[in-house]
């Protein structure tokens, strides 16, 4: 089966500066590393996995938080965690294969959430938005990188 990405978001389609963000990945025989919003966050042709990774708005933002999902090496999906949250593994040596981000909270919608992965075998997935499945699953594909973005609709 071969993996079918769809990019919803053009790069141009939205050009304000994104809300500010931390984004923490924990990367095979790296640890964690702490990036910005609308960074690469991750590694592109160094084989190496995301083996999980956290979002923060920095500074908090009342009435906007976002919650993620992950899709794990023999676990599947894991349950949505808020904002703050780590979600994946550490020490386990287990890639996370696919990935959603969702905004909660009364300013919700207003503000739009795009993403996307660097995928092995595949590249740069395009943007996905708002709760949309970025990644892969059952082909044993792993997340390298993450780019993460909140805009203003």
């Amino acid at each position: 089966m071969s993996a079918t990405l769809v990019s919803p978001v053009s790069d141009n389609q939205m050009s304000e500066k994104s809300l500010s963000m931390d984004v923490l990945v924990h990367l095979q025989d790296i640890g964690d590393l702490v990036f910005s919003e609308d960074d690469f966050a991750g590694t592109r042709g160094q084989s190496r996995r995301l083996e999980g990774f956290q979002l923060s708005f920095n500074p908090p933002k009342d009435g906007l938080s976002m919650q993620y999902m992950a899709h794990l090496e023999n676990i599947g999906d894991v349950q949505w965690v808020t904002e703050g949250n780590f979600v994946g593994t550490r020490g386990q040596s287990r890639r996370l294969e696919g990935f959603a981000i969702k905004l909660t909270g009364k300013l919700a919608p207003q503000f739009t959430v795009q993403y996307m992965a660097h995928l092995q075998g595949i590249g740069d997935s395009g943007w996905f938005s708002d709760g949309e499945f970025c990644g892969t699953r059952g082909q044993s594909r792993r997340v390298e990188g993450i780019r993460v973005r909140v805009l203003r609709k």
